[in-house]
């Protein structure tokens, strides 16, 4: 038992940084009374337990799981602001599930790492936990996650919108969770602001370019940016440009690329970083982007002074409100359109780093797939998608609000995502530094940064094999 902790131990050190999307969108929820935070009740490793062995395991082929008598599934989360959709799913799971009782933890989000950690090294465990999609290389490590590939039939698969939502929680050819809800950039814009200039929405990188001169002109910032923290969107737009640029060199499905193994850019990299760095002097995200936090970013669109916003979906109800607050106009969204030289647009950052796992110890395995099962359902997904205004993994979900049904759209395509096969900790808060540095320096070249950002990734690869 000693020797189990002390090896938990060290691989949450690693696994502690990471975070949704490098930097999760959603703000740090309210601190949980001692009740909501209370340890589960120690439970034996399956192994030990006649209940693990089930009928689909023993199998090898996926059969719909039914909860072993008297399930009782410890569930942590990280959402209270989302507590509607929490409560109807739950409503939904047990619905479907009769007997099955679920015991609620709700933990901030940027505890959520840490709660796990020492539920784990204690054999506490949650049967059910939040995990970002990022995670599951380092989770699979160390043995915490149950293996869900035995319990998800053709029906249950044929759910969700591509094979790359379930390949994002998928390690070592088997399914290590189930995926939630869908992250990426979009650019906001202001319907009404661009009707009465008779702006029209750009289709290529160089009709955006043009925009923006034009909207400098007015006095405008053209796109209210966050750089807050480590470039945030503006590195998030470096991306896009990168991710065109990429393909457009042949290397869009290169496995070392799609794998995030590549440490030899040949100067890729270091093209896409000296774009952006030149829209970023130029005053395309106004002057002080890289000091700007998401909120104040919000700000600066509603209060009609920029007349684009870079914007994660998951922000979508909390510029809804402020809008309706400020001055109400009508709202608009596309993607980061491609370079004319492009015949397509990359939208690879598109995915679904909000999940679930379930502990590989667990009592109650086949509870806890069908706890996923009904959660994945169209039932449950459409409430998170129409009253949570959530992009969700599901095609069985018909938005109703334009803008988010605009988003969803994006993420059709996930044929060409990274997906990286180790723990990645804090690489993105360090890749992220290093532009936010080059875009502020007057001396670093994009080579230079390039070269750090190969050795930032060849370094985390190391680490993370040790």
């Amino acid at each position: 038992m000693t020797k189990k902790i002390v090896s938990l131990l060290m691989v949450f050190v690693l696994v502690l940084a990471l975070t949704a999307c490098t930097t999760s969108t959603e703000a740090p929820a309210d601190e949980p009374s001692a009740a909501a935070t209370a340890a589960p009740e120690a439970q034996e490793p399956a192994a030990e337990d006649p209940a693990a062995e089930t009928p689909a395991a023993e199998s090898g082929s996926p059969a719909k799981p039914v909860p072993e008598e008297g399930a009782v599934l410890h569930f942590m989360h990280i959402y209270p602001e989302h507590a509607n959709a929490i409560e109807k799913s739950l409503e939904i799971i047990q619905r479907d599930n009769p007997g099955m009782e679920i015991n609620v933890s709700v933990v901030p989000w940027n505890e959520a790492t840490k709660s796990i950690q020492t539920a784990a090294a204690t054999d506490e465990m949650y049967d059910i936990f939040f995990q970002w999609s990022t995670q599951v290389p380092g989770y699979n490590d160390i043995g915490l996650l149950l293996d869900l590939t035995p319990y998800i039939d053709d029906e249950w698969r044929s759910w969700y919108i591509n094979d790359a939502a379930l390949e994002e929680y998928s390690d070592d050819g088997k399914v290590l969770g189930m995926p939630l809800r869908g992250t990426a950039v979009f650019v906001i814009y202001n319907v009404d602001m661009f009707e009465e200039n008779g702006w029209e929405i750009p289709t290529t990188q160089e009709e955006l370019v043009a925009l923006c001169d034009t909207i400098l002109e007015t006095g405008l910032i053209p796109i209210s940016a966050p750089g807050t923290p480590n470039g945030f969107q503006v590195e998030s737009i470096r991306g896009r440009v990168f991710d065109n640029i990429v393909y457009m060199n042949g290397l869009i499905e290169d496995p070392e690329r799609l794998t995030d193994r590549k440490t030899e850019w040949n100067g890729l990299y270091a093209e896409s970083a000296e774009i952006v760095k030149g829209w970023y002097q130029k005053g395309y995200f106004g002057e002080n982007a890289f000091g700007l936090g998401r909120e104040e970013g919000q700000t600066i669109f509603v209060t009609e002074d920029s007349a684009m916003l870079l914007c994660n979906n998951n922000e979508l109800v909390a510029l809804r409100e402020l809008n309706e607050a400020a001055n109400n106009f009508e709202i608009g969204s596309f993607s980061w359109p491609a370079p004319a030289a492009s015949d397509r647009a990359m939208f690879t950052a598109a995915g679904f780093g909000d999940g679930w796992g379930a502990w590989s110890g667990t009592k109650y395995p086949q509870a806890c797939a069908a706890f996923f099962r009904s959660l994945a359902g169209q039932e449950a997904m459409t409430i998170w998608a129409n009253e949570e205004l959530c992009i969700v993994p599901s095609n069985q979900v018909e938005y109703a609000d334009p803008v988010q049904g605009a988003f969803a759209a994006q993420y059709e395509d996930g044929g060409y995502k990274v997906v990286a096969d180790y723990n990645t900790g804090n690489k993105g808060d360090l890749t992220g530094q290093a532009f936010v540095d080059y875009c502020l320096s007057d001396t670093m070249t994009a080579d230079e940064l390039e070269t750090q950002v190969e050795e930032i990734t060849a370094r985390t690869i190391a680490d993370a094999e040790e």
